[in-house]
Formats: C-alpha cells, sequence, structure tokens
C-alpha cells in the first residue's frame, strides 16, 4: 500500500470511522430505548382496546341472549307465525298481519339494544320475518344454508357466530354490518325454532378507537384483521375491505395469531412501527379469529432523535472539514513528495529510464529529488552500454553460426564433384558446378534475411547436387504456396534440415527415400515442414532433445565432442540461429520415431519483403 494510501486509512480508521461508529451507536441506543418504552406503552393500550372491544361483543350477545332466550319472545313469534297462518286460511289480509308481527318485533328489538340495525328470523317451517330499521334486504335462506359458516352456527346449537364486515358480503349484508347468527332456541324444551341473524352497526368502535387516537396519539392507525388476513375496521376509513397483506411487508415478521408481537416494516409504502395483539378473548364469544394491529409512523417516533443527529452529524463534518484542510495542506504535501518519487520509480522499473522527478520546493524533499534524478541517469548510461555489448555479442554468434554451416556443405559438394571427375562425368560436373555457384550466390549475400523464394532456389541447387551424388537414393517434392514467395526468411534454414534427413535419415536403408518440404500459413506466422520416409530417430537421441539438453548450439557441440557423431549438429544450429534471430517462439519443433521418418516444423514470423 502507498504512502498516501496509508496516511489517508489511518485518518479514516482513527478519526472518521470511530466518529462514524459513535454516532451511529448512539443513534441506534436510543431508537431502541425509545422503541422499547413506546412498545411497552402500547401493548398496555392495545390490551385496554381489545378489552373494550370484548366489553362490546359481550353486551351484544347479552342483549342478543336476553331477547333470544325470553319465552315471551319465542311465544311472540310462534304466535305471530301461527295467527298468520289461521287469519290466512280465514281470507283475512295477511300484508296486515305482516305488519302487525313487523311491529312487534321492531318494539322488542329498539328497547333491546339501539346498534341493532336489521333482524331476521328464518323459521323451520320457511317463514322469514325480517325487521330493518335501514336499507338491508335479508339473505335467502337457500343462500345461508349453503355458506361453510351455517354447519359452524348449527354445531354451537344457540351460541352466537360473529361474521366481521367484508369477511363474507353475502352474511354480512350491502351494508357491510357487523352480523351475528346464531340457532333461536324454545326456552323450555330447547329445541330449534328457526335461525336468526342480526346485523349491529358498532359506533362504539369509532367512539373507542377516537379516544385512543387523539392527542399525541394521532399518528397511530388501528385496524380491525378479521378472517384471512381481511381488514375489517381501519380508523384510516380507507383499508376496510382490503387485505392486511397486501398492504405490509410482513414478509414472516409478524404473527397474527400472537398475544402481542411489533416489527418495523414498509405499511402502505411508508416506513412504519406495525403491532399486532390478538384478540383471542372474544373468540369464545363466537367472533372470528380477530387481531388489533396499530401502524405507527416510525417519522414520529424518530423525530426528535433525527433532529438532534443532524445536529451531531453536522458538528461532526466541521470537524472533519477541518481535520481534512490540515490533511492536505501540511501532511499530504510532503507525502505527494514521496509518492511522485514511488511513481518515478515503478516506471523505471518497468524499463522507463528518461523519468524524472520534478524539483520543487526548498526542503529536504529537493535533495531525495535530485538524488534520485542523478542514480536514473547513471543507470540508463550503464545499460546503454550493455546494450551495445550484447549486440556485438549477438552479431559475432550469428557469424559463428553461418560459418559452422558453409564449410560444412562446401566439404561435403567438393567431395561429390571430386567422385563424378574421377568417374569422368563431365556434364554432371558442370551442372553440379553451376548448382554450386547457384548456392554460393545466395551464401555470399550480406543480408542475413532473404526471399523465400531465394531461399528455395538455394535449397533446389542443394537436392539436385544431392541427386547427383547418391543418385536413385531419394526423390524430394517442394510445395509452397505463390502467395508466401515474397516474404522474408533467415537465409540458410531450409538446406541443412534436408541435409539432416539425407545424411542420417536414409543411412542404411533398402527403398526409395522421400523428402517433402512445403509451408503453410498459420495467422502471423509462417510454418514450414520438412518430412521424410527415412529411418527416423533413436528414442535416447529423441529425449536429448524433448528434454532441452540439446537445444542450443554450445550443447550440440559438447555432446558432439563426447560422442564423435555430428548427427543432429545442423538442426541444432538452426534451432539456434532462428531463435536468436526471431526471438523466443520461433524456431524449430522435431517428431520423429524409430522407423517411421522425420518430420521438422520450422516456424517464423511473417513478414513482408
Amino acid at each position: 500500500m502507498s504512502l498516501g494510501r496509508r496516511v489517508f486509512t489511518a485518518f479514516f480508521v482513527f478519526i472518521i470511522v470511530p466518529l462514524f461508529v459513535l454516532g451511529t451507536v448512539s443513534y441506534l441506543v436510543f431508537q431502541h430505548v425509545t422503541r422499547e418504552k413506546y412498545e411497552e406503552q402500547l401493548e398496555l393500550s392495545m390490551n385496554s382496546i381489545g378489552r373494550n372491544i370484548n366489553n362490546m361483543i359481550k353486551e351484544a350477545n347479552y342483549f342478543s341472549d336476553f331477547w333470544v332466550t325470553t319465552k315471551d319472545s319465542v311465544q311472540s313469534v310462534e304466535q305471530s307465525i301461527g295467527m298468520g297462518g289461521a287469519q290466512a286460511a280465514s281470507g283475512e289480509d295477511p300484508y296486515i298481519q305482516e305488519m302487525l308481527e313487523r311491529q312487534k318485533l321492531s318494539q322488542r328489538v329498539l328497547l333491546t339494544y339501539p346498534g341493532i340495525k336489521s333482524v331476521t328470523l328464518y323459521g323451520n317451517d320457511g317463514k322469514v320475518v325480517n325487521v330493518r330499521f335501514i336499507p338491508d334486504e335479508p339473505l335467502p335462506l337457500e343462500k345461508l344454508q349453503a355458506n361453510p359458516l351455517y354447519a359452524e352456527v348449527l354445531k354451537k346449537n344457540g351460541a352466537p357466530v360473529w361474521i366481521g364486515p367484508y369477511e363474507d358480503r353475502l352474511l354480512t349484508g350491502e351494508n357491510n354490518l357487523f352480523t351475528q347468527i346464531r340457532v333461536l332456541l324454545d326456552i323450555d324444551t330447547l329445541q330449534s325454532k328457526g335461525i336468526l341473524v342480526i346485523r349491529f352497526q358498532m359506533n362504539e368502535l369509532n367512539r373507542l378507537f377516537d379516544f385512543y387516537n387523539t392527542g399525541a396519539n394521532e399518528n397511530r392507525r388501528y385496524l380491525l384483521v378479521g378472517r384471512g388476513g381481511t381488514v375489517i375496521y381501519d380508523s384510516g376509513e380507507t383499508l376496510a375491505g382490503e387485505n392486511f397483506y397486501l398492504h405490509a411487508d410482513t414478509s414472516g415478521r409478524l404473527d397474527l395469531t400472537e398475544s402481542y408481537e411489533s416489527s418495523k416494516m414498509d405499511f402502505l409504502g411508508e416506513t412504519s412501527l406495525v403491532s399486532v395483539h390478538n384478540l383471542g378473548d372474544i373468540k369464545r364469544l363466537g367472533t372470528g379469529d380477530w387481531t388489533l394491529v396499530t401502524v405507527t409512523d416510525w417519522d414520529y417516533l424518530t423525530g426528535d432523535q433525527t433532529r438532534v443527529l443532524s445536529w451531531v452529524v453536522g458538528i461532526t463534518i466541521a470537524s472533519l472539514a477541518c481535520a481534512l484542510i490540515f490533511n492536505l495542506m501540511f501532511v499530504r504535501r510532503t507525502v505527494l513528495s514521496f509518492v511522485r518519487v514511488a511513481g518515478a520509480m515503478r516506471r523505471v522499473e518497468r524499463g522507463d529510464l528518461t523519468t524524472r522527478v520534478p524539483v520543487t520546493g526548498n526542503d529536504e524533499t529537493v535533495i531525495l529529488a535530485k538524488g534520485f534524478n542523478s542514480l536514473v541517469a547513471r543507470v540508463s548510461e550503464l545499460l546503454d552500454e550493455v546494450v551495445r555489448e550484447q549486440r556485438r555479442k549477438r552479431k559475432a554468434e550469428m557469424m559463428l553460426l553461418q560459418a559452422q554451416i558453409k564449410p560444412h556443405f562446401l566439404f561435403n559438394a567438393l567431395e561429390s564433384i571430386n567422385i563424378l571427375a574421377v568417374r569422368n562425368e563431365g556434364r554432371k560436373v558442370s551442372k553440379m558446378v553451376q548448382r554450386l555457384a547457384n548456392i554460393f550466390r545466395i551464401s555470399i549475400q550480406q543480408k542475413e534475411e532473404i526471399r523465400i523464394d531465394q531461399e528455395l532456389e538455394h535449397l533446389r541447387s542443394y537436392l539436385e547436387i544431392q541427386k547427383f551424388r547418391f543418385e536413385e537414393l531419394f526423390e524430394f517434392e517442394i510445395d509452397v504456396p505463390e502467395s508466401l514467395l515474397h516474404c522474408r526468411i533467415l537465409k540458410l534454414t531450409l538446406q541443412p534440415l534436408v541435409e539432416n534427413s539425407i545424411q542420417h535419415g536414409f543411412e542404411g536403408i533398402d527403398y526409395l527415400g522421400k523428402i517433402r518440404v512445403s509451408a503453410a500459413e498459420e495467422g502471423d506466422c509462417i510454418v514450414f515442414y520438412v518430412e521424410d520416409n527415412g529411418i527416423g530417430i533413436q528414442q535416447p537421441q529423441m529425449a536429448l532433445f524433448a528434454s532441452g539438453g540439446a537445444t542450443t548450439l554450445e550443447a550440440l557441440y559438447e555432446e558432439a565432442a563426447e560422442t564423435g557423431e555430428r548427427r543432429g549438429l545442423g538442426v541444432g544450429n538452426v534451432n539456434d540461429r532462428l531463435r536468436i534471430h526471431y526471438g523466443p517462439g520461433f524456431g524449430l519443433i522435431l517428431c520423429s520415431a524409430e522407423g517411421m521418418g522425420t518430420i521438422i516444423k520450422c516456424v517464423i514470423p511473417k513478414s513482408a519483403n
């Protein structure tokens, strides 16, 4: 890590981070304490609200019990029904009888509980009597009996079953009122006389929640959630009838069946504290699994803390700004001097010896910059001397390699001409001398690289000379695309490879040897293949090549001196010349097996003439 980063990291870790952690921890602790105290108070309030709701339902049940189980009420209903049937049989107007029955029932209802808005009696004989104080059509008996709650009503046999608004719109009617359904019993025989459906308008709920939502609690919202998460009451008057889970991002954090639980979450798109209190006590009064939910705006809870935190953050930022100014004016200037020197050193490491450090100021950093510049200048001079020496050494080595090839080939060619002269084959001597002249015309050129067509002419002359010498020992084929003939190649590259095949590959064979020289373009390289069907190379020698034990000219010479053989010397010579001239990645690849022939792959870069 750089010095500048270290200084900044230390400043960040030991100053900024502690201040940030201190502020964050303080904020979270204050928030946690405030939330705990608020939740304690809220739990007491919700328990109190739950008891009030319990009393409301219990009171409604009391009035319903009184009216249903009073013998006078049951007899009145029986008389009303019987009288209506008798008078209908005697020809009296049934409409008048129904009006009388409604009048009697209305008087009893009004005296019983003013919150009752409609009462419907479904007699076992099929007659339906309905009293209503608001527009409210009774539900047909067939639909009532088809409802899943009807079986629960029959099972309770007189005990009430409550349905909250919107829990079942078919049962709660067009006004979505609290609805109670129960079996009508004879007080003496406890036999069923029919089904009683009573709808209540719970105005007490509005008064109750208004009482708990005044003053400092105006930011609270109260919900009653019934079966399946349906909101049956909303103090905000917007969510009644909707599903609670669609508006609260509970994500499994709240269980509506818990006696009390609270969690921070998004409600209607705003961060809120949502608390639930299951009203399990009123379930025995006939209600469903109702839950009281309180929603408190989170900004309301943390408003004072946010203001205090904003002041703390402002003061902290001002302090940090002063510290940063001090860091920039005094510390960073010195650090940047070291950073510039370090950056210059990295550029020198990458080979840029022209790098210099600007000399500014009049302090100790000036001495450092001047010393660095002097050192780089001296290193640059020394490297230039080394480069010049390497070039001279490389040129001398190339000349030595070429000198090793020329005497070797000249000796073989003169030996062949001498044999033909002894045989008095003057025409063949003339052709061989002509071919030898072509070879030397190319060899004496001062250029290190020649065109491929010139190299192929040199190779063809050499092969024809060898054909004269060895007569029918071998035949050859040269297949190089014309598109590559204008490219350049290091001279005297292919001839030593072919010479290796003739001198060693065809040694002792009793069949016609074949040599094929081909070339192809592979990407940015030109690849030559020199193939023969000779005796191949023995496994020990191939292992020596594969392991790199004889990949340099020096190693090949050492091997030849120890074994007394020159086998492979030309191949190693060419390989070294190619690597010296073209660099790593170019040279020869040898593939051979005893009795299977040899393939030499020569890879050079593609370069136009």
